[in-house]
């Protein structure tokens, strides 16, 4: 597969590519491309990341355009120092370097790629987390010399529009599905995964058939193995104030019953056939997800929701017994900004997330809801309430943002039994059938708060001063940096 990728990738780079690019998730310019099209009907803010035409400023790096082909190569950086207040490893520090570059040609293809690496002294959960995933948060593999992590990662896309309704994506990244912090239904707060995309934008209708791959735990083996995930999606904004879309995925399990590897069932390549039916049709062991999200716009202003289901039966959930298998996840928000007064460039938003236990896990870690031993949705997993808020100010060279998380998770007692936190973990070792609740087991609450400021000035281009404060569990901590904003890495959790 890698192979493949990088072959097809190495043709086409020597070949053509395009005008277009695409915009980072959760950055500031994706704040602002929200704002400019609140009301455009034909553009839609739940499906990240976005694709906008290469832009002609300034940057530090190189780039040529000659007649109609334009290429670029820029650096990919971020040096920072920080202290935590943690008894031990109190010292900080990120140290990575990497390029990305890319080559267009007219309208109809764009290639990109980055590539990054270096060392880093993470704060406390984040090294336990590396260590307990086998791969460090957001980025990927990762190799440890005593108490520092040398990380490495690497995305690229190729977006081919042949006619201007039909697009096709080919890559390794992240997505986003959803208008909040984070989503119940796909977040970008996992290290990415391979993909190919076929999408068609008509208008005010979207969708979307996806192929995604990555490694993942195989817990009957012990290793990481490949892992499939299709899904396909549409979203359609009914008019200017209403938005509402549907969600399908399956995981499709790669060993059968007697534990022989196989290939992805060709019955799910196609995209016009919903999978649920494909998957009781075929009497498979894979792993099938549903969900829904929509919008209502106002003044400015959007409330938001997502609903997700894995299993579920409506006797069961009326007659309110707790029965373990009722494995869904809600979400509500509102968020907003203003243009005029005293609050102008001020945006907020606020948020509650509900994900039952058991929510995105299986029989087997390698059939879960999950990539590269991280959750697809919430980066916590699931047996957990949230709720989250954020303020935001942005200028033309300041940008500021104040998080504030508070959850309440369920987490496992040491034994052999799980109480539907941890995704990877089989639900054929939960401790009962019936009375199961949110925040079940061992109980944690977490107050976590953080504080970022952004400084752009026109001499940095493309670089920006960065600085940030908070508190994880009761871990004080501050970081101070030098970076480049061209991969997506969320600093909220």
């Amino acid at each position: 597969m890698k192979s493949f990728l990088t072959f097809i990738f190495c043709v086409l780079t020597f070949c053509v590519n395009a005008q277009t690019r695409n915009v980072v998730i959760g950055s500031y310019e994706q704040d602002s491309l929200e704002k400019a099209n609140f009301y455009n009907q034909n553009f839609h803010s739940q499906l990240k990341s976005y694709t906008v035409n290469i832009d002609s400023s300034d940057i530090y790096g190189f780039r040529k355009s000659f007649s109609k082909n334009t290429f670029s190569l820029m650096p990919v950086t971020e040096f920072s120092l920080g202290y935590q207040s943690e008894p031990e490893d109190k010292f900080l520090y990120n140290s990575f370097l990497g390029l990305s570059g890319g080559y267009s040609f007219s309208d109809k293809l764009s290639i990109n790629a980055s590539v990054l690496g270096g060392y880093s002294k993470p704060l406390i959960h984040r090294a336990l987390l590396a260590d307990s995933l086998g791969y460090f948060p957001q980025l990927g593999d990762f190799t440890k010399n005593q108490k520092n992590y040398f990380v490495k990662y690497f995305e690229f896309y190729i977006n081919y529009r042949p006619v201007k309704y039909l697009m096709f994506s080919l890559g390794k990244g992240k997505k986003f599905i959803g208008e909040g912090l984070r989503s119940i239904i796909m977040s970008a707060s996992n290290s990415g995964m391979y993909y190919f995309d076929i999408k068609v934008d008509v208008r005010h209708f979207n969708y979307i058939f996806s192929i995604n791959g990555g490694k993942n735990l195989d817990s009957k083996l012990q290793a990481a193995e490949t892992k499939w995930t299709v899904y396909h999606l549409f979203s359609w904004n009914a008019t200017k104030w209403l938005s509402f879309g549907g969600f399908e995925a399956v995981n499709l399990v790669r060993r059968d019953s007697l534990n022989n590897s196989r290939f992805v069932d060709l019955h799910y390549i196609n995209p016009l056939v919903f999978t649920r039916p494909v998957e009781y049709s075929l009497g498979s062991p894979d792993n099938e997800l549903m969900g829904i999200f929509g919008k209502l716009k106002f003044f400015k202003q959007t409330f938001y929701a997502q609903a997700m289901i894995d299993e579920f039966k409506i006797g069961e959930f009326k007659a309110n017994t707790g029965w373990w298998a009722n494995k869904y996840s809600l979400q509500a928000g509102v968020k907003g900004f203003f243009e005029k007064g005293v609050l102008k460039n001020f945006s907020y938003l606020f948020q509650a997330d509900y994900i039952r236990p058991y929510m995105y896990s299986h029989d087997d870690a390698n059939n879960s809801y999950s990539i590269y031993n991280q959750c697809y949705a919430n980066p916590y997993g699931a047996n957990l309430k949230e709720f989250s808020a954020q303020i935001k100010y942005s200028s033309k060279v300041f940008m500021v943002d104040f998080t504030l998380d508070y959850l309440s998770i369920g987490k496992d007692y040491p034994g052999k039994y799980s109480y539907g936190n941890n995704v990877l973990r089989s639900y054929n070792t939960r401790k009962q059938e019936y009375d199961n609740s949110v925040g079940q087991g061992l109980n944690i609450k977490l107050l976590n708060y953080y504080f970022n400021l952004n400084y752009q000035p026109c001499f940095l281009k493309n670089f920006c001063l960065f600085s940030q404060i908070g508190v994880f569990d009761e871990n004080k901590f501050f970081q101070i940096g030098i970076k480049t904003n061209l991969i997506s890495f969320d600093r909220s959790f």
